[in-house]
């Protein structure tokens, strides 16, 4: 089905976002969990509408028979010509199954005693079916690539950066913002132990400036 490629290609591109913004966002653990949060939603949302605008590309074409794609009918024609050669084996072949080209093995011993009539009719239905569907894969395939390019390309582009200020912005005026701007425990502390190294490395400067000022001065 449709909808399964679908789904799994957006499974593969949120698994490949995902790996990318924990890789980005590593140093900062809790601006990592509102963009993986993030991230996520708007992977759904996207992934929902995707499924949706596929189903409704599938109806469409169970609605509508059309195309005015030449290859129609070229492949139609090809078909077609093959109508003769299935008249005839099922007058004088006693075979159940032949092989015809375009349409592989197919069996023939139930179109015994029909009317010639019915049996290109048929047949003529059979090609246009045939030959229809092949278009309606292709556009569906090149509908369905355009369309996740199409919502990819967003998604990179315009859409993750508002997810995620608007996680970061939250339904508390902000505060969210704050707090991952706050120092964690560990790297107030670790800013705490720096001050004081660097005040001990003055007070030794200073010292040390000290005594060779006093070095000096007993040299004269």
């Amino acid at each position: 089905m449709p909808t399964d490629c679908v789904e799994q290609t957006w499974d593969y591109i949120e698994s490949v976002v995902i790996a990318i913004l924990k890789r980005h966002s590593e140093d900062y653990p809790q601006l990592k969990l509102a963009t993986t949060r993030a991230a996520k939603s708007l992977i759904s949302k996207m992934k929902e509408q995707s499924m949706n605008r596929v189903l409704e590309i599938v109806q469409m074409e169970k609605l509508t028979d059309y195309t005015c794609n030449p290859d129609y009918m070229s492949e139609w024609g090809k078909l077609l010509s093959q109508q003769q050669k299935l008249m005839e084996d099922v007058r004088n072949c006693y075979y159940s199954s032949i092989t015809i080209e375009g349409w592989g093995t197919i069996k023939i011993e139930h179109l015994r005693g029909k009317s010639e009539t019915i049996l290109q009719q048929a047949f003529d239905l059979k090609t246009r079916m045939k030959a229809y569907w092949k278009v309606v894969l292709r556009r569906l395939l090149d509908t369905m690539a355009l369309l996740l390019k199409f919502n990819v390309h967003n998604l990179v582009t315009k859409e993750m950066d508002r997810e995620i200020f608007m996680e970061l912005l939250g339904a508390d005026g902000g505060k969210s913002i704050e707090r991952i701007l706050e120092e964690s425990p560990g790297i107030a502390g670790k800013r705490e132990r720096l001050k004081s190294s660097i005040g001990l490395l003055r007070e030794s400067k200073e010292v040390v400036a000290q005594m060779m000022d006093k070095v000096a001065s007993y040299g004269d």
